[in-house]
């Protein structure tokens, strides 16, 4: 999943024309060639999934699918295309050169975002840059819902009880206050001693400050929505209204789910680490395979969370390097396996095109190839064909050695 801000989508949603399908003046043919010259297939349903087939819609399936190297690329091809239409005066729409530039700012924030993470050193723990997606066309905004809560509140949306699904949606917003602060009461939970503990450090200029009461007086409204529906018998609920306030409920549990702790951080990789040094290099092969180390540990509570697991997937995926030694790719690998269920396809394609060669030219892949198969066998719709014809390779690979 690319970093792109849900404000820069936004900002070139409408510089792009998107609103209305399409994206400039490309042709279906013109705009296939177009990302075909990056190398990148942008109808593959496989690869970015979802949304529809119009040219709008394939460039949003890029953003939320595509890595960061992609969209960055495809955004300076874009800027570039902007620049020759208007020195040949064919451009219908009016795009100042200020405009271009952004764009270029906006892939250059991308292509370093990966460099910048992995070099920068962890200090008060780490946080998501967004942790569920939201589209706009047109008047029609689409939300993820925040898994927690979806997953919360399926069984009573699927027998159309809107009623407990807003109750409930409302209730996990408070227990995760409870559980971060100590209280559930949105005045007590926000004061000033507990901003490390939501927000990993204190308000520290007049702006962040703002933000931080912001998200106070939203959890507060939602506990002053929920005390409503808690003290009136239960009646049928209109299902637009419902999503609204289930939608308010995923907000708040995501601008309060954002932090993970330097503890938190420490006790995962401190356990994943542990494990891999008990093992010999063999019989850590056979317990690797099919994720059956995974039977053997216990993992903190807070893992269960998809907010972590999204937070320690950027993070780890930034810091994998599979060039320095067996030994540290294999520990990579075993922390990925451990929040296997937030990787998407284009983290896997990404991981088979990082280069594995030390400097000596000794490969130093080491347990890919069944970290893919656990993949494949866990979790087959994350597995593009690219992948699976990697499996294959290296399986023909190996049955001739």
């Amino acid at each position: 999943m690319s970093g792109l801000s849900v404000a820069n989508k936004t900002y070139l949603e409408a510089l792009l024309g998107m609103t209305s399908g399409y994206v400039l003046d490309f042709s279906n043919a013109s705009f296939a060639n177009f990302f075909r010259e990056l190398n990148i297939d942008i109808y593959d349903a496989e690869r970015y999934p979802g949304f529809g087939d119009s040219k709008a819609n394939r460039v949003r399936a890029l953003w939320k699918s595509g890595s960061d190297i992609e969209v960055a690329t495809s955004l300076h091809a874009l800027a570039e295309y902007l620049d020759a239409k208007k020195a040949a005066a064919a451009l219908g729409a009016d795009i100042t050169d200020e405009q271009v530039v952004r764009i270029h700012d906006i892939a250059r924030s991308l292509s370093s975002t990966r460099a910048e993470d992995a070099k920068t050193p962890l200090a008060g723990g780490v946080h998501a840059s967004f942790t569920t997606e939201a589209t706009v066309a047109a008047n029609k905004i689409q939300i993820e819902i925040h898994e927690d809560i979806y997953n919360h509140i399926d069984q009573y949306l699927v027998n159309g009880d809107y009623f407990h699904a807003v109750e409930e949606s409302y209730k996990l917003v408070r227990e995760k206050l409870r559980e971060k602060t100590g209280s559930e009461k949105a005045t007590d939970a926000f004061a000033a001693s507990n901003q490390e503990k939501i927000f990993g450090h204190a308000s520290r200029n007049p702006a962040e400050k703002d933000f931080y009461d912001g998200v106070k007086y939203l959890n507060m409204s939602i506990q002053f929505l929920r005390n409503e529906k808690a003290h009136t018998p239960a009646t049928p609920l209109e299902s637009n209204l419902a999503l609204h306030y289930i939608s308010l409920a995923s907000l708040a549990y995501d601008l309060i789910t954002r932090y993970v702790s330097d503890e938190v951080i420490a006790e995962v990789e401190g356990i994943i680490h542990a494990k891999r040094r008990s093992l010999s290099a063999s019989a850590f092969y056979r317990v690797f395979e099919g994720g059956q180390w995974l039977d053997s540990i216990s993992l903190p509570e807070e893992l269960k969370s998809s907010s972590v697991r999204r937070v320690l997937k950027e993070k780890w995926l930034a810091e994998a390097d599979f060039t320095r030694s067996y030994d540290h790719s294999n520990v990579m690998l075993m922390r990925l396996e451990a929040i296997a269920e937030e990787l998407t396809k284009a983290d896997l394609d990404d991981l088979i095109e990082r280069p594995t060669l030390d400097t000596y030219g000794n490969d130093q892949e080491a347990g890919m190839l069944p970290f893919m198969e656990y993949m494949r066998a866990k979790h087959p719709d994350k597995l593009s064909s690219k992948v699976e014809r990697w499996i294959e390779d290296k399986l023909r690979e190996h049955a001739q050695r």
